[in-house]
């Protein structure tokens, strides 16, 4: 893995992390291939295209503070951030979650291919019923 390797995946997890926070849907997407998916542990799996248009109807105030990018030493298709994500759920009051969202990269290293986000959902779970509730 050359320098320049982990400079360009770097680059595009703080890309990311820059769209997320901004809640501009189309520069998050654009970190992502066409035809990506997402999994998170409260929504499963879905394209990543359908769960961030998901995730940025129902948020708001996100804050993204990052806390560490990890390039994978033997494969830089891989990578991880780690972050502590602040956000508001529908009308609820803001909560921070501590996450650790899992990337693999596509050959050129240009887009995420998949990416797989993982948190203890205890803390906020009741944030997602309650959206539920309001919606049924």
């Amino acid at each position: 893995m050359s320098p320049d390797q982990v400079a360009k995946v770097e680059k595009l997890c703080r890309g990311y992390l820059a769209a997320m926070e901004s809640g501009d849907l189309e520069a998050v997407l654009a970190n992502f291939a066409d035809d990506a998916t997402a999994t998170s542990p409260i929504s499963g799996k879905h394209r990543a295209r359908d769960f961030y248009a998901y995730v940025m109807r129902i948020t708001s105030d996100r804050s993204m503070a990052l806390k560490t990018i990890f390039v994978g030493a033997s494969d830089p298709s891989r990578a991880a951030v780690h972050v502590s994500y602040t956000r508001t759920v529908g009308d609820g009051k803001p909560a921070t979650i501590e996450a650790v969202d899992v990337f693999e990269l596509t050959e050129d290293l240009s887009k995420f291919a998949t990416v797989t986000i993982i948190y203890d959902t205890a803390p906020v779970r009741s944030d997602f019923k309650r959206l539920e509730a309001d919606d049924s």
